[in-house]
């Protein structure tokens, strides 16, 4: 695979599997390994990149288009030959030792990222489209609003397809962040802590004991009153019948800071309804609210 040399925000990675980690019995995390991965950018909170994995019996890696017009290229490729691609969120870069951690859910051999971490070997070749750190500008592929991080109240909800992102963002968060981060795991032993900064709680919601992100969202926006009247900003709205995604538009709208910064992330129904308690029930203002359906149950999308 021929890899251009042009400084552009993201770049092709061609990557081994190095190893592999249960950490729990819901998530898996797979270790990619190459020489090029030097130049792997760390942007940190909810970068996304894409990883690549080839199909069974389909084309090999090889002939996935490198080029800046990849994309459609890959399109034009037969479906049932063509590489599948998945978004991801990076959990760790290690570019002193060319290493990359992507976490991975484990739905079993339902879709093809979940295959590909259950099944592939040591070895085993994908290849990852990600941030470009010979780039100086502003890449894109970050939704977490971190310039209000410090200034209004933080309010980050997701479930085990969002806990790489969580994870990243909370580490970044400042020590003066105040907040909930609420995350809904399937069984309590998928909760994997980690640290945030004194003045955001984090909660965890467990299927098997009856926890429910909903109620306890709604009971935290209950107690912390009202939130004042920021005015709306613009916002970005991709609606189809796999994905619902609702982001605030920086460049659209007011200034300032909110008094609610939110980022919500996880299967998509929980996501609208996740919404519908912010925006009808609390009528908070769109000014940095964030609403991503990564997955949608009854479709292998990972």
């Amino acid at each position: 695979m021929s890899v251009t040399t042009d400084v552009l925000p993201y770049r092709m990675f061609p990557v081994r599997l190095s190893r592999r980690e249960r950490r729990s019995p819901s998530l898996v995390r797979l270790t990619f390994t190459d020489p090029s991965l030097a130049g792997f950018a760390d942007r940190g909170y909810d970068q996304r990149v894409k990883l690549v994995v080839p199909r069974p019996g389909g084309l090999p890696l090889d002939d996935f288009p490198a080029t800046p017009d990849w994309w459609e290229l890959w399109r034009e490729q037969p479906v049932d030959q063509r590489a599948f691609i998945r978004t991801y969120t990076v959990v760790a870069v290690r570019p002193e030792t060319h290493e990359v951690d992507i976490d991975f859910v484990d739905h079993g051999v339902n879709g093809p990222g979940s295959r590909f971490a259950a099944e592939a070997a040591p070895g085993d070749e994908a290849v990852l489209f990600g941030p470009n750190a010979d780039f100086t500008g502003e890449p894109g592929g970050l939704e977490f609003r971190h310039e209000h991080a410090a200034a209004s109240i933080q309010l980050i909800v997701g479930d085990l397809s969002a806990l790489p992102a969580i994870e990243s963002i909370a580490g970044r968060l400042p020590q003066q962040a105040h907040g909930l981060i609420c995350v809904e795991v399937e069984h309590a032993a998928d909760i994997q802590p980690f640290a945030a900064p004194p003045g955001v709680q984090v909660v965890w919601c467990a299927a098997d004991r009856g926890d429910d992100q909903l109620d306890t969202v709604r009971q935290w926006l209950t107690g912390i009153g009202p939130l004042g009247s920021d005015d709306a900003r613009t916002t970005v709205l991709d609606n189809d019948a796999d994905a619902y995604w609702e982001v605030s538009d920086p460049g659209q709208g007011a200034t300032g800071h909110p008094a609610l910064s939110a980022w919500i992330a996880g299967e998509s129904a929980q996501v609208r309804a996740l919404r519908r308690l912010l925006v009808n029930d609390f009528e908070i203002p769109r000014a940095a609210v964030c609403f991503m359906g990564y997955w949608r149950i009854g479709v292998a999308g990972s």
